[in-house]
Formats: C-alpha cells, structure tokens, sequence
C-alpha cells in the first residue's frame, strides 16, 4: 500500500541497538540524552519498544518491552500507563507478568526502583473493558521508565499486530512474529516509512520489522484524519490446515466479497429492510410522488430526515427490526439509510447499500481481502433518471444529495445479491465560496457593502457556525471579526436557501468613519478568506494535508473612486502555485471609468498535498496570506 507523503528523514541521532534490550541495561547515549535532535521540543521519547509474538495453545501470546526516557517537567505525565484489553466472559484477552521499573540518575551513580502492586493494578471500565494501570513514582526529568507484560488473545482470525508511532518521538520500534506452519496470514501493512525504510528479516518462520527515528502523531493544520496514515503492520487470517480422511487440506477462512454481501444482505432481510409491506402501510399519507424518480427520491428524504430521529453512531448493522423502528420513530442512522433503501425500492427505483471505510477509521484504502472489519458506514447507492446518485442520511442539517466530506472515500462493497463487490466511488462538486464587495463613500464614510455565498458542503459548514453563535446567543459579527480591523461592522444578515438553491448568503456592511476627512485612505479590499492567514506555520510535516474536498475562494471587489481624490497605489497582478499546481491562486485589477475592480481566485485542485511538498506549499499559502493583505490606497487631490 502506497501512502501519499514522505516524511523527513533525519538521521543527526541515531540510538544503536541490539536486538536483547534487557530492563536496568542502559547505554551512554541513552542515559545522556536530553533532546530528540529532528523534534527538540518533545517532553518525552520512545527508546525503545519491541513486541513478540508466537501462537501458543490455540492463543496468540505477545510479550512486550517498553523503554521512555522524560526530557521535560511536560512529559512527567508519561509516568501514569494505561493498557487496556477486552477480557469479554471468556478472557478473549488477559494480561499478566506485568513488571515496571524507575531509573533515575545522579552522575555516575544510578538508583532504580521495581515498582510493587499498589503502583501496577487493574481497573473494570464495564462491558467487557478492563485496563492495566501502571503509576511510576519519583518521576523526575531525567528518569527512564520501563515496563514490560505479556498478553494473550484468543483471537486468531485478525491479529492487531503493531503500531510503529506513539504521542511522542520514537527512537526504536521493533515487532516480530513466529507463524503457524498450520495457520495463513495475509499481511496488511500501512506507512510510508513501512513500504521504503522498514528493517525486515524473514527466518525461519520469524518475520521481523524495524523503524528508527519516527514522528510524534500528533494533529496537524488540514489533518483531522491522521490515524488513516499511521505506520502499523496487521494480520487478517486467509486459511488453516485441516485434517482428513485424505491428508491435511488447506481450508478457506475469508469469504468471496460475494458471499459476505449475501450475508449481510441476509441479516437485513432478517431485520424486515426488503420486505414491501411494512413500508407501503408506512407511506399510505405521505406524498413521495413525483415527476422524475429525482424529485421522488428527493421527497423520500425529506420524508425520513424530517419524522424520524437518528440516535447512536454510525455503523453498518441494523439491530432493530424494521416494523419496531416504524413504530418507535427512532434508530440508528444505518437503519434509517435502510428504511430509505426499502421506500425507494418500493417506489421503483433502483437503491442499494454501499459499505465504506470513513475517513478516520484507520485506513488509507480499502484492504483487498473480504472482511468485514474495514466497513463502519453505510451510503446508498440509487440510480435516478439513469445517473448515479449518492444518498447519506447521518446529518440531520444537509439536504438531500449531499454526502458527508468523511465518507467520500474511493471505494466502497456494493451490496447485491449475489453480485457484491468493490466499486469505485466518485463523488458531485463539494462546494465553493464566492464574495462580492461595492465599495463607496456615503457622506464621510467608507463603505463596504459584502455578499458572501457558501455552497453546497461549505454553505452547511457556515450554516452550522451560525447556528452555533445564534444558540450561545452571540453576535453575528464574531463571523467576521479578525477582518474588520478599525471597521465598524454593521446590518449583518443571513439567509439559508441549501436546500432550494445549494447556498446559503452572509450579507454585512463595513464603514470605516469619517474616512473623507483623511489626506490618504488606505484599506484592504478582500475582507473575507480563510487563508488571510497562513494556516501553516510549522517547520516539517509529518502527514499529508488535506483539504477534504476540491473547492474555490473567489473574490470581486468594485472600488468607486470618489470624487476628489485619486488612485495612488494598489496591488499587482500574480499567479501563483508549486509544483503540480494542487494549488493555484490568482490576483488580478482593472482600473476603468473611475472604478477599481479587484479579483481573486484560490483554487484547490487536488485536496491531498503529500508531506514532502510542505515547505513549498507553507511558503505559496504565506505568499498567499501577503496578497490578500496588500491594501489600496487612495490620495486626496491636491488643488495647485
């Protein structure tokens, strides 16, 4: 699997290790570290951490070893472990031999302590949940924790395997497993720096992986995703051995996608989604009808959003039955996303269940193997007035057509009977923003007039803001505050028309008083844009950046240039963009019959920009930002 960024390599400390890391055992370079050299503002680090694994009695059985060193009053916190496993009612996962140990040093002279039970205890968090806490004590700066257990899973079909990166740097992250000559595993790995710099062995039956030197994960501007792009390593079980009466005979563990869409297809059946009756009693005094299947489908919708209520997470199994959910008026949003699948099939028209992994559920693309862990939404996939339409029911507040920017993933399990399969997705425009000023003096003043429309996935992300300042009972002009500077902003109003026009419209006025009065006017003419400020102000990248969907800022902006005074200065045309050109800005004016016209164009082509492009693009969105800040000025006419 190709993940799209690279991360910067930095190689100026480098810990050298043999593979027996022994607790109490330290080297000189560890014991006099005091920064991680490629992220020197860190508060803790990963020496080292090494997981084994091997299948023991019909269990995985995993040993673990951790070593962090506390380089900061900050990373104290790392002091306090919590590990939790599933025990279930019949321990799927147990840990034991749970030993933990301090070390802190005095010059030559190191004092360790082995922690007892009252800081190493269990705690039940409830419905199967338990968690191994283990509380170091006399933390200090300084100080190299370690712990190591063992754990057990009885949970052979996928195995969790490894994860490479953690909440702070990682010098050394090593895993191994011992294979069952009688068990076939499927490999499923994820990283960037897993595919190209990983250390790997294979012996014997003993696969081995190590990554030095790795980023801290941590969010990042345009990545709320970032556990989709964590390096990791897992197992999805392919077949066993088995014996019989003519030998040992490989035996398939994974279903065809074809036969896991019957079978789940089947447990919707089972739950009343594609029986006819009840819902033809239910639409008895609605009116879904209409003159394309569009305007059918539209009204079927509207009809669920607004009488039913979702409540619960997403996911891809209905639990209530379906004449339940009729009656109760309540479910999850999978059974109601079913419930419109069975209204619309009822009225003729082609609609079927689309399983997608969301943006955030850990995966980059979807695993070529038919499982179903990968799966946690569902979409409906119609065909109306024979064109492809998506149908996502999760958001109370989006009109009909509009899919949520995490599920616009590129593929999908298409639910047929006997057809299922992966299918590519792709998805309408995902909204822009357009602004429009009129600038002209009344009186004294300097006035803006503004119009600003959101569109489509934009305009109900406004919406929501506004929504949100309307509840804590907030003034609209917080919308626009960091623009306004020494403006007063006035008559703001807003006006929603999603659903019959795809935008919503902010209209507001900005004076600047009694500006007549001064020999030279200055202003910034755009005063609306999410990037009148650089997002990005980190040194490196660790992730990709994304922008979640394509989209454009435009800006057109009439300057009247009043009587009495006269153009001194404005800014000049550009174009700008990086390599690629995911990004393209525009600045361009046009001075004609006493009017400035000022336009702009910020254009986001291809919203995943890899890592290794982030110093060219914090550079264009800093070019960016000075654009959009430069003023014009104008000069009162001198009478000679």
């Amino acid at each position: 699997m190709r993940i799209l960024f690279t991360i910067i390599l930095l190689f100026t400390f480098s810990l050298t290790w043999a593979q027996n890391v022994k607790m109490g055992e330290f080297s000189d370079e560890e014991i006099n570290l005091k920064e991680v050299s490629y992220e020197p503002d860190a508060a803790a680090v990963v020496l080292w951490e090494e997981g084994e694994s091997q299948f023991s009695s019909g269990l995985l059985v995993t040993n673990y070893l951790f070593r962090v060193k506390i380089l900061s009053e900050a990373g104290k916190e790392h002091g306090d472990i919590r590990i939790r496993y599933y025990i279930g009612d019949s321990k799927v996962e147990y840990i034991s031999s749970v030993k933990a140990q301090i070390s802190n040093f005095n010059g030559d002279e190191v004092e360790t302590t082995k922690l007892k039970k009252e800081n190493i205890f269990d705690v039940d968090l409830g419905e199967g949940y338990r968690e191994t806490r283990i509380t170091f004590p006399n933390v200090q700066v300084g100080s190299i924790l370690e712990y190591s257990y063992k754990k057990a899973d009885k949970n052979l079909t996928f195995l969790d395997g490894w994860t490479f990166q953690n909440s702070i740097p990682t010098l050394g992250s090593h895993y191994q497993i011992k294979m069952n000559p009688n068990l076939d595993y499927q490999t499923i790995s994820q990283g960037y720096n897993l595919s190209t710099r990983a250390e790997k062995s294979e012996d014997y039956g003993i696969y081995k992986w190590t990554l030095r030197n790795l980023y801290s994960l941590k969010e990042e501007p345009y990545m709320k995703n970032y556990r989709d792009y964590i390096e990791r390593i897992e197992f999805q079980l392919f077949r066993y051995k088995e014996s019989t009466h003519v030998g040992e005979l490989w035996k398939n563990v994974l279903n065809t996608w074809e036969k896991l869409g019957d079978e789940l297809i089947s447990s919707y059946r089972q739950k009343g989604y594609y029986r006819s009756n009840p819902i033809e009693k239910e639409l008895l005094d609605a009116d879904i009808s209409g003159e394309t299947q569009l305007e059918m489908a539209s009204k079927a919708y509207y009809y669920v959003r607004d009488n039913f209520t979702a409540e619960g997470v997403d996911f891809i199994y209905a639990d209530q039955q379906i004449n339940q959910l009729l009656k109760t008026r309540t479910g999850s949003p999978q059974e109601l996303s079913l419930l419109l699948m069975g209204i619309l099939k009822s009225q003729g028209i082609t609609c079927d269940p689309v399983l997608i992994g969301s943006k955030g559920n850990g995966r980059t693309d979807i695993v070529p193997f038919p499982f179903l862990n990968q799966f946690d939404e569902i979409l409906l996939r119609t065909e109306l007035d024979g064109e492809v339409k998506f149908i996502d029911l999760s958001d109370k507040d989006a009109p009909f057509g509009y899919v949520d920017l995490d599920k616009q993933v590129k593929a999908g399990l298409y639910l047929v009977q006997g057809t299922s399969a992966i299918v590519p997705l792709e998805f309408e425009g995902s909204g822009n923003v357009v602004y429009f000023s009129q600038v002209d003096f009344e009186g004294s003043d300097l006035v803006m007039n503004n119009s600003i429309r959101h569109y489509q996935h934009e305009g109900l992300n406004w919406q929501k803001t506004v929504d949100y300042l309307e509840k804590q009972k907030d003034p609209l002009d917080k919308l626009f505050a960091e623009s306004a500077n020494n403006m007063n902003i006035q008559d703001i109003s807003f006006e929603n028309t999603l659903q019959e026009k795809d935008f919503v419209t902010t209209s507001f006025k900005i004076v600047m008083e009694s500006a007549a009065e001064e020999d030279m006017i200055m202003f910034n003419p755009i005063k609306y844009s999410s990037f009148s400020k650089n997002p990005f102000t980190q040194e490196y990248r660790i992730f990709p950046v994304d922008f979640e969907h394509k989209f454009s800022e435009m800006s057109s902006v009439n300057i009247k240039i009043p009587e009495g005074y006269e153009l001194d200065d404005f800014p000049q045309d550009a174009v700008l963009t990086i390599e690629g050109s995911p990004i393209v800005f525009s600045y361009s004016t046009n001075f004609m019959n006493g009017i400035l016209t000022v336009s702009s164009k910020l254009a986001i082509r291809n919203p995943l920009i890899g890592a290794e492009q982030y110093p060219d693009l914090k550079y264009l969105m800093e070019s960016i930002a000075s654009k959009l800040q430069e003023p014009v000025i104008l000069k009162k006419i001198v009478a000679p």
